[in-house]
């Protein structure tokens, strides 16, 4: 890094919860930071997400949500010691303990089955059959033929509050935070050596991109490299009497999703089958967040909550006459096997990147970052040896 002068040691593209994250990680060191947004903090998915931290179901994946979990069971206590008193940011707390994460559906065989399938990957998630009477005790609201599969993990939150937390920790430790401000690489002799934004030119000693699905074209603005594109959902916010407990989730969409086997560079391992929408929703303190959708272009929102109201009304009924108050397009940052880039870029000397954690950007994020904070400052790697190769973002070549 880049001793004295008037400049950032690292200069950070992207406001999310990696970049935050990374920023109050870097300032901690001691490192000078900059954090480029192009638009506001957790502008992208990282703030218009449904809003679980949930346990994927991939042992990579999974060892970054232990890591990331932890890092937010310490972060109240920062932001309280480092952030005056009344400060917004210390509203942010995980729950104690998960609120539990229903698979629903109609096939109590398929079921069972999904639910020793599960125990077989990961016992952590202490899956549970649930037949349809024990359904209705546990949430009454549920359309009466469902059964489910219980999952002993997730921990609603507001969609932004971590990478807001994150980002006035990041202030009060000395980082630069400038919103509104996008910004390109800056190359010299094969190095990277700053960022250009509409105010001019910003020397740097590193440089982080950390820009969700964007972070390809800020990398790359030939187009040659695109390991990470954009999944796009569309979430709509209700307001519910009675919200479930749970978090909630259609069985197949789950079963979708999975990561446990990554198919190198066939479709998206997230993409729900054309034609077909599915059915998640979240209730956290006071709203109810409606999806699923996994789109390969960005969608018309309101086009697409008829059909995803429709949907959720046929398992949780309430949805049909409940008021919308809120619409929004979610573009997820979806790496091509499934799994982020974290490291230094091939054949760009002193250029990182931390991108590509689809639905689960708030629920791995924060390892990333500190692994690549790690790297930045000429740390060992702090990785372990497979999430180290799964993640190692010379995986795709270079850019």
């Amino acid at each position: 890094m880049t001793a004295g002068g008037p400049w950032p040691d690292v200069a950070i593209v992207g406001g999310g919860i990696v970049g935050t994250a990374l920023a109050a990680d870097l300032a901690r060191r001691g490192a000078r930071v900059t954090l480029f947004e192009r638009a506001g903090i957790a502008a992208g998915a990282s703030g218009r997400n449904q809003g679980v931290v949930w346990y994927p179901q991939d042992a990579v994946l999974g060892s970054l949500y232990r890591e990331s979990l932890a890092r937010y069971r310490t972060l109240p206590d920062e932001v309280e010691q480092e952030l005056p008193r009344g400060d917004t940011a210390a509203s942010f707390r995980l729950a104690d303990e998960p609120s539990g994460i229903l698979l629903v559906g109609t096939d109590e065989r398929w079921l069972r089955g999904r639910a020793s399938a599960i125990a077989a990957a990961n016992r952590d998630f202490r899956p549970a059959f649930v037949d349809a009477a024990a359904l209705r005790r546990l949430e009454p609201s549920l359309a009466s033929d469902l059964a489910a599969v219980r999952l002993d993990i997730g921990f609603p939150v507001a969609p932004a509050a971590a990478a807001g937390a994150f980002a006035a920790l990041a202030r009060a430790r000395g980082a630069a935070i400038v919103e509104h401000a996008p910004a390109t690489v800056e190359r010299e002799a094969g190095r990277a050596i700053g960022v250009a934004t509409r105010e001019g030119r910003v020397a740097a000693g590193a440089v982080v991109v950390a820009a969700g699905p964007w972070t390809p074209a800020i990398v790359d603005p030939s187009g040659a490299w695109r390991p990470i594109v954009a999944s796009w959902g569309v979430i709509v916010e209700l307001a519910l009497a009675e919200p479930p407990v749970h978090v909630l989730e259609e069985a197949e969409v789950d079963a979708v999703i999975d990561a446990g086997s990554p198919p190198g560079d066939a479709a998206p391992v997230h993409e729900v089958p054309a034609g077909r929408l599915g059915f998640s929703l979240v209730a956290h303190e006071g709203r109810a967040s409606l999806g699923s959708t996994f789109l390969p272009e960005e969608p018309d929102p309101a086009a697409f909550a008829p059909a995803l109201r429709d949907r959720g009304a046929r398992f949780l009924p309430a949805i049909a006459g409940a008021a919308t108050t809120g619409l929004r397009a979610c573009a997820r940052p979806l790496a091509r096997d499934g799994r982020p880039l974290v490291g230094p870029v091939p054949g760009v000397d002193r250029l990182f990147v931390a991108a590509g954690h689809g639905p689960w950007g708030i629920s791995t994020g924060p390892a990333s970052a500190a692994h690549v904070a790690a790297l930045v400052v000429g740390d060992p790697d702090p990785r372990e040896p497979a999430v180290r190769v799964a993640t190692d973002a010379a995986r795709f070549g270079d850019p």
